[in-house]
């Protein structure tokens, strides 16, 4: 007899807290294993442990008594951390980061993933920039930024020197995203990165995936187009 499917309409949410950290960091070794490190940055406990206690607010999704999912919102960030200079912000913007998320593996392709950026969203000020960081090779993840109105704004080497993308919504960016302007696209593979960095530092901006696996579709403005 197989066991029935997941049902992700029967989890339980609530924010973690300290009594957590255990269930917390093996979920993130599960969710992580096998993948590589241009891929995802390994998290450390004590890291887990600070957001816990106060830098950040993180959001988990429960099957009865184990933990299937989770998301961090964090608000305490370090300088090297701060994206408000790469995204014109002043220094007085409020900055949240979308700073990582597991979904246990039996419990994939539920939506869990975009369930967690919204959850998420919802609970940041309503006046706060919301950013990411996801490697360009780990698809799922920026896809499922960009399904929820994230774009991508830079390009960066991180960790190490991996590359991954930088993907932000700024509050006050969304009424001039629906200008009625001629866009002119372009379609840029993984293995076109140092073009995609050229093009994102003249300000376009990564709206979609593209047609081809892997690929981004850049987009910029024309005024009065």
């Amino acid at each position: 007899m197989t066991n029935p499917a997941p049902d992700a309409s029967h989890l339980r949410w609530h924010l973690l807290q300290v009594a957590d950290l255990q269930a917390m960091h093996e979920l993130h070794l599960l969710s992580i294993a096998g993948m590589a490190a241009q891929a995802v940055k390994p998290e450390t406990r004590d890291f887990m442990l600070s957001l816990l206690q106060g830098r950040g607010r993180v959001i988990g999704a429960w099957h009865e008594n184990t933990l299937v999912a989770y998301g961090v919102l964090q608000h305490d960030l370090l300088a090297h951390d701060d994206p408000r200079s790469l995204l014109g912000l002043a220094a007085a913007q409020p900055v949240c980061k979308l700073a990582g998320a597991a979904v246990d593996p039996g419990w994939r392709g539920q939506g869990l993933q975009r369930e967690l950026i919204r959850r998420r969203m919802d609970c940041a000020p309503h006046d706060a920039a919301l950013f990411a960081t996801a490697a360009p090779c780990n698809l799922p993840s920026w896809h499922n930024l960009l399904a929820c109105g994230f774009a991508v704004r830079a390009l960066q080497y991180l960790y190490g020197g991996h590359a991954r993308y930088l993907l932000a919504m700024v509050p006050q960016e969304r009424a001039a995203l629906q200008r009625p302007e001629a866009e002119v696209c372009v379609e840029l593979g993984n293995g076109e990165l140092p073009q995609q960095q050229a093009l994102l530092m003249q300000g376009w901006r990564g709206m979609v995936a593209g047609m081809t696996a892997g690929s981004l579709r850049l987009v910029t403005t024309v005024k009065g187009g």
